[in-house]
C-alpha cells in the first residue's frame, strides 16, 4: 500500500505550468514513498467516485470513460502496476528494466512509467483514444513534476517494446504506447 496522496500539496496551477518542461539528464536518487504516491495519484488516481453505472472519477480524462490505460512502473527493484483503487503498486516482474526503456540517461532516473493500453477494457473504441488518453495522464506528470521540482520525459520512441511486453507478461491486447521517465533533474542535492 502507498501512503495516502497528498492532494493539497504542490505549487499553484500556473506555476507549474510555467515551470514545466522536458528534462533529460537525472541524478540516481530515489523518489521517498510520498512523493512516489503523490506522483500516481495525480496522474490517473481516484479523486471522486461517479455514480455506478459510470464507476470511479480520475484524475486525467479518458474516452468513454474506459480507463484503458495501465501505468506500469520500472523501479530499482522491479516493475510494477499501478493500481489506482486502493492506490497501491503490485509487482509484476523482478529485477531493473529502466535501461531497457530508452536512453543511457533515462536509467539513473528514479522511475519510468511504461504507459500500457488495454484494447479489452477499451471495448472497440479506437485506437487514438488510447494514445490521447495516456496523453492526458503524461501532462499531469510533467505537472506534478514541475510543481515538485522533479524531471519528467515523455517518449513513444520504445527501443526494445516486444521483449519488455513479454518481460511485464503482456497480453496480446496490451500494448505499450509510451514511456515517461521521472526523477531529480542533474545538478539537484
Amino acid at each position: 500500500m502507498l501512503p495516502k496522496p497528498r492532494t493539497e500539496a504542490g505549487k499553484p496551477l500556473m506555476r507549474a505550468l510555467a515551470e514545466r518542461q522536458t528534462i533529460r539528464l537525472y541524478t540516481d536518487r530515489t523518489l521517498p514513498p510520498q512523493t512516489l504516491s503523490d506522483l500516481l495519484w495525480a496522474a490517473f488516481g481516484v479523486n471522486r467516485t461517479q455514480s455506478q453505472k459510470a464507476g470511479l472519477g480520475r484524475t486525467a480524462p479518458s474516452a468513454r470513460n474506459r480507463q484503458e490505460i495501465d501505468l506500469h512502473l520500472a523501479l530499482s527493484d522491479g516493475v510494477y502496476v499501478y493500481d489506482a483503487e486502493p492506490h497501491r503498486l503490485r509487482m509484476v516482474a523482478q529485477g531493473d528494466i529502466r535501461a531497457r526503456t530508452g536512453p543511457e540517461a533515462a536509467a539513473k532516473a528514479a522511475v519510468t512509467i511504461l504507459y500500457v493500453a488495454d484494447a479489452a477494457k477499451a471495448g472497440g473504441g479506437a485506437p487514438a483514444f488510447a494514445a490521447v488518453d495516456a496523453g492526458f495522464i503524461g501532462q499531469n506528470v510533467y505537472l506534478f513534476a514541475a510543481s515538485e521540482g522533479l524531471g519528467a520525459w515523455f517518449r513513444a520512441t520504445i527501443p526494445d517494446a516486444k521483449s519488455l511486453a513479454e518481460t511485464l507478461k503482456l497480453r496480446g491486447d496490451q500494448q505499450i504506447l509510451f514511456v515517461q521517465t521521472v526523477g531529480y533533474p542533474a545538478g539537484t542535492p
